[in-house]
């Protein structure tokens, strides 16, 4: 067995306490390791950090079908399975082999101008915070398998996972989507509208955000970090993802887990 790690570079000292741990566990059970560089195949690749450490690599695993071990040195860690205080238990389980993975559905996001992206927690399309027009507001339009939900003024709109369904589109008043549902949400983030409200779709569907020619323009994220400027007359269209990531799981209950995370 393989073992690749990458660590947040902000993780302090509690987390270079951990990783020096977890590496000389490692050594004294004679496991292979190497810190994580692309292109160097690994069985595991084990993470060190919060959410952002796990979603920055989201994109290499889903793509290489490696699956993830996460241990929690960062703020919340809802997408971690270990805490710190987990190490040595987290290293016993790699030495058994005896562990599952999770499968967590991934989007898959296309411009309209061809760019592509996958996101593990979610696709944002929202306004842009710096325009010489004179409106600010993000006018978009949602459609899902062509027909069209809604369009609506305000500060955009939100595509997640059931992952990301506890994130950005929980704040903006979206549900929780429990892992085992095969759907998605879309979420408006502050809409100058009563109408418009969260929806819950299957993950099988089509989805269109187009930025209408009325709007000023948009920005376009993924998982947090900005990608791409759209301008008016642009779009995006969102899919489940042909990959999932995979994440060793620690089988916490999911409603146990959810309620110590984000209480």
């Amino acid at each position: 067995m393989k073992i690749a790690i990458t660590v947040n570079s902000k993780v302090g000292t509690k987390g270079e306490t951990a990783v020096k741990k977890f590496k000389n566990l490692l050594e004294e059970r004679k496991i292979e390791y190497f810190d994580f560089e692309k292109g160097k195949k690994a069985d595991i690749l084990v993470v060190f950090g919060g959410d952002g450490t796990v979603l920055a690599n989201a994109e290499y695993a889903t793509a290489t079908q490696t699956p993830i071990l996460a241990i929690n040195v960062g703020t919340v860690g809802y997408l971690a399975e270990f805490e710190e205080k987990d190490v040595e238990n987290a290293v016993n389980l790699l030495l058994s082999g005896n562990f599952s993975f999770t499968e967590k559905s991934v989007l898959k996001v296309i411009t309209s101008s061809g760019e592509e992206y996958v996101a593990l927690n979610d696709a944002v399309l929202e306004r842009g915070r710096f325009t010489d027009d004179i409106t600010v507001v993000a006018k978009l339009s949602l459609k899902i398998d062509g027909y069209t939900v809604y369009d609506v003024s305000g500060d955009g709109i939100i595509i997640a996972t059931p992952t990301g369904s506890t994130a950005y589109s929980l704040s903006s008043g979206g549900v929780i989507l429990t892992p085992d549902l095969n759907s998605f949400i879309a979420t408006p983030v502050c809409p100058h509208s009563l109408n418009a409200k969260p929806i819950v779709y299957r993950d099988d569907k089509r989805v269109d955000v187009s930025v209408l020619t009325n709007s000023c323009d948009c920005v376009l994220c993924i998982d947090g970090r900005c990608v791409k400027t759209l301008k008016r007359g642009e779009s995006i269209t969102v899919t489940k993802n042909d990959k999932t990531l995979k994440i060793i799981d620690s089988c916490e209950n999911f409603y146990k887990k959810i309620i110590k995370k984000i209480r």
